[in-house]
């Protein structure tokens, strides 16, 4: 490969790898609406638009998105009731 090779990513550029929707389901475990209530709500990275009608992630942020996730779950005790949950949340 030539350095004149200009599909090549620039040495400080990361790789990028969009996501479809399905993708996106498959990935994270969750379906269409709880998709969208995270997006709405500002819970989950953004879609990128690629048309009117054609969004995708960018995967490094929905990895991102998913290992805090992770983390922030282990820090506290899951609540054995869905009203304590929701007086913990509060």
């Amino acid at each position: 490969m030539s350095e004149e090779d200009s599909s090549a990513p620039a040495s400080n550029e990361p790789n990028l790898r969009f996501l479809r929707v399905e993708e996106v389901y498959q990935l994270v475990g969750i379906g269409r609406s709880f998709l969208d209530d995270l997006v709405k709500e500002g819970d989950f990275p953004a879609p990128v638009y690629l048309s009117a009608k054609t969004r995708v992630w960018i995967e490094a942020e929905v990895l991102t998105w998913m290992r805090d996730k992770a983390a922030t779950s282990r820090k506290r005790p899951p609540a054995t009731h869905k009203v304590e949950r929701r007086r913990e949340l509060a």
